[in-house]
Parts: C-alpha cells; sequence; structure tokens
C-alpha cells in the first residue's frame, strides 16, 4: 500500500462504517485511478477539493436524508432526524427572542436599541427561507445572532458569562447548518408557520417582562416536553432532552453565583433534569 493510499483511506475514515464498508473500495479506486507516477505516490496528499467533498459526505451519512442513500441503519435516520429538529427548535429559540427585542424597543423596556442589535433579527428572516427552500439564505440569517455571540466573546470581562448564556444558541446554530444539508428535506411549512408564530406570540409577551427569557424558555421546553411524550413523538422528545440539557449551564450559572433569581432557577433545573432523563416514546422508522 502506498502512502498515498494509506492517506486516502485515512480521510475515508470520517466516514460512517457502515458507509465504508460498501463504497470505500471503490471510492480508493476512483481517487488513485491514472495516478502511477512512484513519486506521486509516495508523497502526495489528498486535494483540498477530495477533503471538502468527503468532509461535505461525512456530514450528509452521520445525518442521514434523502433517497440517495441506501440501507440506512435506523439509528442513522434518527440520528438525522433529532439534529434537524434540534436545529429548529434553536431556530424558534431566535424567533422568540427576536419579536421580544422589537417588544422591548416598541414599550422602551430596554432603553436606546443600536444599530447593531438588527442582528438579533436575523432568525425572523431565516424561519420563512427556510420553509421556503432557500437553505444558504436561512443558515446566513439565522448566523447573525451567532455572529454577535461570537464577537462579544473577544470582550474578556464578558466572555466567561456570555459564552454560558449563548450555549444553547450557538449550539442549535450548529445543528440547523449541519442537519439541514442538500439532501436533507425540507421542514413541513404548514406546521412549523404555526410552531414560528407560537413563538413570536411567546416573544410579544416575554417583550413585556424584560429578564425572564431564560426562565420562560425553561419552562415551554418543560411544557413541550411532556406534549412529545403524550403524542408519542420520539423526534421532539429527544430533541427537546438535549435542549434541556444545554439549557442547564446557563441556569446552574445563575444558581452557583446566588443570583436575585436563584429560587427559580434552581426549580426549574430541577425540571429541565427530569425532562433530560424521562423517557421517550420511540416509534417505528421505515428506511
Amino acid at each position: 500500500m502506498s502512502n498515498l493510499e494509506r492517506r486516502y483511506r485515512l480521510l475515508l475514515r470520517v466516514l460512517p462504517r457502515w458507509y465504508r464498508q460498501d463504497r470505500e473500495e471503490e471510492m480508493v479506486g476512483i481517487f488513485l485511478a491514472e495516478r502511477d507516477d512512484d513519486l506521486d505516490l509516495e508523497h502526495s496528499w489528498p486535494g483540498w477539493g477530495e477533503t471538502g467533498a468527503i468532509l461535505g459526505l461525512s456530514v450528509r451519512t452521520h445525518l442521514a436524508a434523502g433517497a440517495a442513500l441506501t440501507s440506512v441503519p435506523a439509528k442513522v435516520v434518527w440520528r438525522g432526524e433529532v439534529v434537524r429538529a434540534l436545529g429548529m427548535i434553536g431556530l424558534l429559540l431566535g424567533v422568540f427572542y427576536a419579536t421580544a427585542a422589537i417588544v422591548n424597543l416598541a414599550v422602551g423596556v430596554a432603553g436606546p436599541f443600536p444599530v447593531w442589535r438588527l442582528l438579533e433579527l436575523g432568525p425572523l428572516v431565516a424561519l420563512p427561507a427556510l420553509l421556503a427552500g432557500r437553505r444558504t439564505p436561512a443558515k446566513v440569517a439565522a448566523a447573525a445572532p451567532a455572529v454577535l455571540s461570537v464577537v462579544s466573546l473577544g470582550q474578556p470581562e464578558y466572555a466567561v458569562t456570555w459564552s454560558v448564556f449563548q450555549l444553547p444558541s450557538l449550539v442549535t446554530f450548529a445543528c440547523l447548518c449541519l442537519g439541514f444539508h442538500r439532501e436533507a428535506p425540507t421542514p413541513p411549512a404548514r406546521r412549523l408557520l404555526w410552531w414560528g408564530g407560537g413563538a413570536a406570540l411567546l416573544g410579544v409577551l416575554g417583550g413585556f417582562a424584560a429578564g425572564v427569557g431564560l426562565l420562560s424558555v425553561g419552562l415551554i421546553t418543560v411544557v413541550v416536553r411532556v406534549f412529545a411524550f403524550v403524542r408519542g413523538d420520539f423526534v421532539l422528545g429527544r430533541a427537546l432532552s438535549l435542549f434541556a440539557l444545554l439549557q442547564l449551564v446557563p441556569l446552574v450559572f445563575l444558581v452557583v453565583a446566588g443570583s436575585e433569581v436563584f429560587v427559580p432557577a434552581a426549580g426549574l433545573a430541577l425540571l429541565l433534569v427530569l425532562v433530560a432523563v424521562a423517557p421517550v416514546r420511540r416509534q417505528r422508522v421505515r428506511v
């Protein structure tokens, strides 16, 4: 085995085992076709284009969706659906905060509204774009609040606190980008427009009570998790369990810091722990 072949096989290890078992030899043969120079085989590396293509394929196969993939294990199908659901939850969370920011501005709760805060309104553009199948514009718009979060980390005095409170948004944004790859299905518009409208309505209510957004989101998570269990919705239930774990990080920070919301934060943290470990009803998947 030449060094180049070894390097290609090492690169292919980012693909899931079930996919490599069927395609690895074929792919290596294609990569090495017409490369018979001894120096090339010993000293060359996979090209940037090939590496990018394999990494993209890795995302699509680990979060499988679409008719192009056959013989996909059921657990891979579930994983892809849960990641996409978690990404949608994060987008709805962004709609909630964006609507609350607009209400804060309208009623003067939050004081002056700097121009840079317009980036917080990105989810209001991202949701309809995603439901219309415009994935790249949706991801760009959803990235706007994430940019604010990353930029804020450059301020040392706020880096730790801000990163703790932005963790749920950043992780769900990553799920949105990874889950909705080019072969993933477009979310059902009618159902998610209802969810988006509910998130906006709750954002309006939250806008009149500044400072309780985190607690409100936690309570909503608990209620919807119970709803998912009653309906037997495994994907939504599992995604909400993971989202509950993400929310525990800022809540535990509030509890440890001994803030003025210590008692409600501690109680909500306990509820979220129960939500995270509660069983979910698993339905059968047709592959």
